[in-house]
């Protein structure tokens, strides 16, 4: 739950006049772990957007076109990156994953990568 900064002001105000937190726990329903963190930082944090490491973005695309039904440990394993990499890799790129709703004359469905249009 994101608390607004004037709610977490008040809080902390009311902390340096005294109040303890075991009592602003029960009076308030914000837990003693929240409260000490407050204490350090009071402003949310926002969300980083991590920047590309190890994995080529051109490869991964290219990867991506070449070998739509591979595996995520296939794709990383490719591109010399970790599972997780790969699908994060994939995120940052909106790359959705999506199976084909006709079935081929196996009667198995096809995976479908759906690249954003740049």
């Amino acid at each position: 739950m994101t608390y607004p900064i004037q709610f977490r002001k008040k809080i902390m105000k009311l902390n340096e006049s005294g109040m303890k937190y075991e009592e602003i726990e029960r009076k308030y329903l914000v837990s003693i772990r929240t409260l000490s963190r407050w204490k350090k930082e009071i402003m949310p944090k926002s969300k980083r957007n991590k920047p590309w490491k190890t994995i080529n973005k051109e490869a991964l695309i290219e990867d991506i076109k070449r070998y739509p039904d591979s595996y995520g440990y296939e794709r990383a394993e490719r591109l010399r990156a970790s599972r997780t990499g790969i699908q994060d890799a994939m995120k940052r790129l909106s790359v959705t994953y999506k199976k084909n709703s006709k079935s081929s004359k196996s009667g198995s469905r096809k995976k479908i990568y759906v690249l954003p249009k740049d």
